[in-house]
């Protein structure tokens, strides 16, 4: 039987720009990583974290809060679509919360928002913060699973080309910084 929902959390990025994995840069001695579980698991009845086989081994599964996975053959390492593809083929759900591990203010009353935009006529719910879409903070309903897996099958990586597909609800959100991406050390100061 299907959970309502289930959280993913996106923690394969390259981190090119930040200089190391971001998902193990800490804010007040925590994990970033950690700050998405944290938001997620009161939401969801579990959290999987996805990531890339040589950061498997980094993450500390101590608690048990959250399943951790690589991607799914053979979508591995295609950027965040592949990573909400594996965790929704691996894991199944109603909807599911996605957030990525580079935003260590990320507050739960942002996903309460979004779930409360949820209806039967929505694929998605996306927030907007200061006109910018925030696709990867957002909420996907197991329908899409499909429309993800003939994307990635064509090589077709756009979040914005599954937007063209599916039906999204736009939430527009005022307070910017639970938002705050951090993409290199001087971000975070």
């Amino acid at each position: 039987m299907a959970s309502r929902f289930a959280g993913i959390v996106l923690a394969g990025g390259e981190s090119r720009r930040f200089g190391s994995p971001k998902a193990f840069a800490k804010r007040d001695e925590i994990p970033f990583y950690q700050y998405s579980i944290d938001v997620l698991a009161p939401l969801c009845q579990l959290v999987i974290v996805v990531t890339r086989p040589e950061l498997y081994q980094m993450f500390d599964e101590g608690e048990k809060k959250f399943k951790l996975m690589i991607d799914k053959e053979p979508y591995k390492g295609q950027g965040p679509l592949s990573g909400i593809y594996s965790a929704m083929d691996e894991v199944s759900a109603q909807w599911y919360i996605v957030l990525p591990t580079d935003v260590p203010f990320i507050e739960q009353w942002v996903c309460r928002q979004l779930m409360e935009q949820i209806d039967s006529e929505v694929d998605a719910v996306v927030p907007i913060v200061l006109g910018k879409e925030q696709p990867l903070i957002a909420i996907y309903h197991q329908s899409v699973k499909e429309t993800i897996e003939k994307q990635l099958s064509r090589g077709r990586r756009s979040l914005k080309s599954l937007f063209e597909q599916i039906k999204v609800k736009y939430v527009h959100i005022d307070k910017e910084q639970p938002f705050r991406n951090i993409n290199r050390p001087e971000d975070f100061l």
